[in-house]
């Protein structure tokens, strides 16, 4: 899923704990830390005075080091929180929160919730701590498909510095459907998770068409099919104005949002429950019927997503509405039986 995200965060947290020292730090020491290059070491130093954090720069006999200001790190921990104590209920509840986030499992941000973990644990008296072990086991974690993003930390680190200072990029991205590769510039947004599944959304510098809506320029791209990102870090750009991610993917039914579709699905006596159950995406309404089946109305966007939910319940949903919806399934359900009817 998010692994190599929050590995690129990871990274930013390290970069302040080096840069926190009262010696400071030399670009070898940070590459050492960031397990980087000198490069990317110097894009972070950007990235950081580019977010506001105030950088000095030592020269030494031998080496600059770079530090954050003391009188900077001296009032960060009291930043707008005049008042940081932790009543029980609280301290409690941060504890079960970390212990069940699945978020950062398996991530390089572990170590530090595992650590935050532990010292909450020693605010708590013993018989505290095992009222909070008793409540975290209340849930277990149930694993799911995620992507594998081993291989593209490059790129999540060259997309969350870009995001963070601005920056537009040019990218290769192999797209499924043409089934080649494209060369465009970019500039990055957004990171977002879907279905195990790492995207971010970006605008296109460049239209082949002038557009009436600024979101007309916005793309979703997924992060593994990338192949390849350069940053311009000479240029920088300004964020859209009047975009407002949240809404634009509380209309997609997964990740696409101009793609608009009124559907109505007809589910079986024993599917209903199910869908009446869950809260979709999208506008939607229910029609009850006598014999326990459910007539569902639906508004949102995104074809292909809304496809493959409907074939997911198999006989138990039939599509009344549209017909090209009906049509394609229908396509899809006699190719199947040939499948199944083969030797």
């Amino acid at each position: 899923m998010a692994h190599g995200y929050f590995h690129q965060i990871s990274k930013l947290l390290k970069m302040v704990d080096c840069l926190s020292r009262p010696q400071g730090a030399r670009i070898k020491d940070l590459q050492k830390a960031l397990e980087c290059n000198e490069r990317t070491v110097y894009r972070w130093i950007n990235t950081l005075e580019g977010l506001g954090f105030p950088l000095e720069k030592l020269d030494g006999q031998s080496h600059r080091r770079y530090r954050l200001m003391d009188t900077y790190v001296k009032k960060m921990p009291n930043l707008a929180i005049p008042d940081f104590r932790l009543t029980l209920s609280e301290i409690l509840l941060l504890y079960v929160v970390l212990s069940q986030d699945r978020v950062t499992r398996n991530t390089s941000m572990q170590k530090r919730r595992d650590k935050l973990i532990k010292r909450l644990s020693t605010m708590l008296s013993e018989k505290e701590q095992k009222l909070a072990h008793a409540v975290k086991g209340l849930v277990v974690l149930n694993p799911r498909p995620q992507k594998d993003y081993s291989k593209k930390e490059h790129i999540i680190d060259v997309l969350t510095n870009a995001i963070l200072g601005k920056t537009p990029c040019t990218v290769k991205y192999y797209s499924f459907s043409k089934k080649k590769d494209f060369d465009f510039d970019i500039h990055p947004l957004h990171f977002f998770e879907s279905q195990g599944g790492l995207y971010v959304i970006v605008q296109l510098a460049q239209m082949k068409e002038p557009v009436k809506d600024v979101v007309d320029s916005l793309r979703v791209l997924a992060v593994e099919r990338i192949q390849e990102i350069e940053p311009k870090e000479r240029e920088t750009f300004q964020y859209p104005k009047g975009v407002n991610p949240a809404e634009l993917l509380s209309r997609a039914f997964d990740t696409v949002w101009n793609d608009p579709i009124k559907v109505v699905v007809r589910f079986s006596a024993d599917a209903a429950p199910y869908v009446k159950e869950r809260v979709w995406p999208g506008k939607y309404t229910f029609e009850e019927k006598d014999d326990g089946s459910l007539v569902f109305h639906l508004e949102t966007s995104g074809y292909e997503d809304v496809k493959r939910w409907v074939l997911s319940f198999g006989r138990d949903a039939r599509v009344l509405e549209p017909d090209r919806l009906r049509r394609d399934l229908a396509a899809i359900y006699q190719d199947m039986a040939r499948h199944y009817a083969d030797p």
